[in-house]
């Protein structure tokens, strides 16, 4: 039997229901509108407020970051009291240097006792240094120091460093002398002539200072390593007697320098970087007095005061304009608080020591209010009052400036620094935050909408699997009156389309 038999062509009339059916499929219920996908455009073609809160967000940490450089050139300490001036009355006693910290102050300075190297001479002179044998062997040069009974006999000694073995064969003064000063033995050997015009060896430790002592062995090639011939004749151990170990005569005792410092004693084991004051060192030269005057240089103290103001004033400008455009503080209150924020620190008062000065203010810096509430405000430097707490104060008001810098550089890191700066973080946020946003934009979604017809199905996704309920009662309300109308057409249409049809045929009675 015809699979079709049954079929009434007065259903054909059916057809003129297609156009309503399709109209019900395309409906707001069971398809997307066209309204719809006019508002997913525009809302795509829209700016994105989150992009535009990242922008300024990096504007701001950028701004902060020029601003932080231009402070730290202001409290770096090479230059927090740089170009300040030191003087001394008797530059033959000392002479005297400034670093990163000096301030205003007068030291009184007496040298009583210079420090000095260990040395000792050979006790014998030859008639030339370049020709005459003194011997063969060794030589075991030890740095260290002496348990001294007096001033040239000790009852022990004590090494600082690893002793040094050095060859001698057929030595000469000058090729002894050599040999020990290219050994880096810790001593220094030289010929010197004496009074008569004699030649003798004369060795002296590297470094002065009462502990920096020397002591010589000898391996000697005669077989005696400690008498008055050949090579033995340069031994010298304090701990021995003299000319049986002690066979170099000691011509100068290790000695510290001892001075004193505005009436304070004190003791170096060298006469150079003798610390007086805070950033304040001398070099001792000579034993006597001298007055030592150390003052911090008005020109450096201008030009950070001007550095100060420009840096702060750059950066508030450069915020107002920001945040005034961009930014209000109903959406981001971290980012509008931080011209406020600047405000406070340009006012504050500071612990400065035992100074009475301790604002801006009293430096010549005055503070100038915004002309909108919630705006950043600005410095203004006056020079006559700077020199005036500079003339009062000078290493008071160099290091207030030093402070404020340092506290104004604190607070923009706070909003800067990796980890824990406020800015960061809320850029780390709105980046998550605009990553999920576009994760959920991209990701194909199941259609939700159906074809206007049936012969649409055959271009539509094949992955259109997941229908409504609205979507299959229509989709079942079609078909049976298609069936009805037109069972040929809905066969050729339908089979094989995805909608559960077996291939071999599609019967539809009426």
């Amino acid at each position: 039997m015809n699979p079709l038999s049954g079929y009434n062509s007065s259903f054909s009339s059916f057809d003129s229901l297609l156009p309503n059916l399709s109209s019900l499929l395309s409906s707001g219920l069971l398809l997307g509108s066209s309204s719809a996908a006019s508002q997913s455009s525009a809302s795509s073609s829209a700016t994105d407020p989150i992009q535009i809160e990242l922008s300024t967000l990096g504007q701001l940490m950028s701004i902060l970051g020029t601003f932080q450089s231009s402070l730290q050139q202001i409290y770096t300490p090479s230059i927090r009291f740089g170009g300040g001036t030191a003087s001394s009355s008797n530059p033959a006693v000392a002479s005297v240097s400034t670093s990163a910290g000096a301030q205003n102050a007068s030291y009184l300075l007496n040298v009583s006792q210079l420090a000095q190297a260990h040395s000792a001479t050979t006790s014998f002179s030859l008639s030339d240094s370049g020709t005459t044998v003194v011997g063969s062997g060794s030589l075991t040069i030890t740095t260290g120091s002496y348990a001294y009974t007096s001033s040239t006999s000790a009852t022990s000694f004590t090494a600082n460093d690893t002793p040094v073995t050095i060859s001698i064969s057929n030595g000469t003064l000058s090729s002894i002398a050599s040999s020990i000063n290219g050994a880096g033995a810790g001593v220094v050997a030289n010929v010197v002539q004496n009074s008569s015009g004699a030649y003798q060896l004369q060795i002296s430790q590297a470094s002065t200072g009462a502990s920096n002592n020397f002591k010589i062995t000898v391996s000697d090639n005669d077989g005696n390593n400690t008498d008055q011939n050949g090579l033995s004749r340069l031994a010298f151990d304090q701990t021995q007697a003299v000319g049986s170990g002690q066979n170099l005569t000691q011509t100068q005792a290790a000695l510290n320098a001892s001075y004193t410092v505005n009436g304070a004693s004190g003791s170096n084991a060298s006469n150079f970087g003798i610390q007086l004051g805070s950033g304040v060192s001398a070099n001792l030269l000579a034993t006597g007095s001298s007055n030592i005057s150390v003052n911090v240089d008005f020109g450096q103290l201008n030009t950070n005061a001007q550095s100060l103001a420009s840096a702060f004033n750059t950066a508030q400008g450069a915020i107002n304009s920001l945040l005034g455009n961009q930014v209000r503080p109903s959406n981001d209150p971290i980012a509008a608080m931080l011209p406020r924020m600047l405000n406070q620190q340009a006012q504050n008062s500071y612990s400065n020591g035992s100074s009475l000065l301790t604002m801006l203010s009293q430096v010549g810096l005055s503070y100038q209010s915004p002309a909108q509430y919630g705006l950043g405000g600005t410095l203004s430097l006056n020079v006559n009052s700077l020199q005036a707490a500079y003339n009062s104060d000078s290493s008071g008001a160099a290091n207030l400036l030093y402070t404020v810098a340092q506290s104004l550089n604190a607070l923009a890191n706070s909003y800067t620094s990796q980890g824990s700066g406020s800015l960061v973080n809320e850029t780390r946020a709105l980046q998550a935050q605009q990553r999920n946003r576009q994760l959920v934009i991209h990701t194909p979604q199941t259609p939700n909408t159906f074809p206007f017809n049936l012969q649409n199905l055959l271009s539509y996704p094949s992955g259109n699997s997941m229908l409504s309920a609205q979507q299959i009662s229509g989709l079942a309300m079609y078909a049976l009156v298609y069936s009805i109308g037109a069972p040929y057409t809905l066969n050729a249409l339908l089979v094989g389309q995805g909608l559960g049809l077996s291939s071999s045929g599609f019967s539809a009675t009426a």
